[in-house]
């Protein structure tokens, strides 16, 4: 995509024809994305937190693209989270305002480059912390600039990332902040993403609950530097449950629940459409919004070659498309020789993947040829987002109409 977009005559053509897949006009592999899906996944999601009266800070790494952010905000999203100082920046210098940093604010060259966006503009930021040396570091920095930064006391589980392992450690926290008039304690933040095995629902639950309980009481001891106070979790996996357990102990009426999943919009074929389904399953909430999310991205690959009966390798590799949880599923096969486009059947299947080359196992019954073009599905959208600095538009046909930027 990055080298077509560089001519001219070809940006010409995609304002005017757009570039279509299937007429050969764009160099294959392409990533491409449907313009219907993530706009009906944007207002699902948004739907599921209004209903909850909850807010939504859509988590950005999972594509690190400001223009799919801005669809987020658009459909009501309150901000954008997003993981490093990098990525913040990117944010700010698109012109979003509001975010969440779901991480710790570490180092003295993050701390500046924060300290800038705060100086210089009108930008609203938090920040993860769960250490009194962390805490100590940001506060005596951004107290020699003047500066106030929002923190967001993060509470974890054993054997997880950050986090306090024991909500009995978050007194010295507290008071850590307060020593500094640049600490502005604003709520408290969680992962639950990282809970697995037995039992997972029920875990999560009583974690949250634990989280519900400490937020409570500090706000019982007037301890936020805010009237209302943030509590903010949930990842793509348990994000009703999480919704769930605080609307249940009506938390919303005195605090800004902000929910944070971030796979939502491109959604997948894999474990987060197991996780929705799950999802579905449960909550009651869920099924009553119109429609479900769906998977908007594909990753579009020539047949390559034909070496061994039943034995196709597809131009589409690991630089191409994420093999992490889970290979890409095969579902639309296109012939450039008939113009016919057909669904695979269920014998399609990838069996191995490496840098440029995918191995593919087939039917008689559907015959491939060298030259024809095969469409995939993918798992864990995040980690095919990063292969691609630019990814295709699509409407109903597969007609690239424009393109986005990856800031990864």
């Amino acid at each position: 995509m990055s080298e077509l977009s560089k001519g001219s005559g070809c940006i010409k053509q995609l304002q005017q024809t757009g570039w279509d897949i299937f007429k050969e006009q764009v160099s294959l592999p392409v990533a491409v994305i449907k313009q219907d899906n993530i706009k009906k996944n944007a207002k699902w999601m948004a739907d599921f937190t209004a209903k909850h009266n909850m807010l939504l800070a859509p988590h950005g790494k999972t594509t690190m693209s400001t223009e799919l952010f801005k669809i987020q905000l658009d459909a009501g999203a309150w901000g954008i989270t997003l993981a490093t100082v990098a990525q913040v920046i990117n944010a700010f210098e698109a012109g979003i305002t509001r975010v969440i940093m779901a991480n710790q604010l570490v180092g003295k060259f993050h701390f500046e480059q924060i300290a800038k966006w705060l100086e210089s503009s009108k930008v609203e930021f938090y920040c993860f912390a769960d250490s009194i040396e962390n805490l100590t570091d940001i506060g005596e920095f951004f107290a020699e600039r003047n500066l106030s930064v929002n923190v967001l006391l993060e509470v974890g589980i054993k054997g997880g990332r950050c986090g306090l392992r024991s909500a009995k450690d978050i007194s010295s926290l507290v008071a850590t902040c307060e020593q500094y008039t640049s600490l502005e304690l604003m709520g408290i933040a969680f992962y639950e993403g990282v809970i697995g095995g037995e039992n997972a629902a029920q875990q999560v639950k009583v974690f949250v609950d634990e989280v519900n309980t400490l937020a409570k009481r500090l706000q019982v001891e007037n301890r936020y530097n805010t009237d209302k106070p943030i509590i903010t979790g949930a990842g793509s996996a348990w994000y009703d449950i999480v919704a769930k357990t605080l609307y249940d102990n009506s938390c919303s009426d005195n605090f800004n629940i902000i929910l944070r999943p971030g796979c939502y919009l491109i959604h997948d074929t894999g474990i987060y459409q197991k996780a929705q389904q799950a999802i579905m399953a449960r909550s009651q909430v869920a099924c009553d919004i119109p429609g479900d999310l769906e998977n908007s991205l594909s990753i579009w690959a020539y047949v390559l070659s034909l070496p061994e009966p039943g034995l196709a390798i597809i131009g589409m590799g690991k630089r191409d498309v994420a093999f992490d949880a889970g290979l890409p599923t095969a579902e639309l096969i296109y012939s450039v020789k008939t113009n016919q486009l057909r669904a695979v059947n269920s014998a399609f299947k990838v069996e191995k993947i490496m840098d440029q080359h995918c191995m593919l196992r087939y039917s008689d019954d559907q015959p491939l040829r060298v030259g024809d073009m095969m469409s995939f599905s993918t798992s864990h959208p995040c980690l095919t987002f990063d292969k691609w600095r630019q990814i295709g538009i699509v409407e109903d046909e597969w007609v690239i109409t424009k393109t986005i930027s990856t800031q990864f």
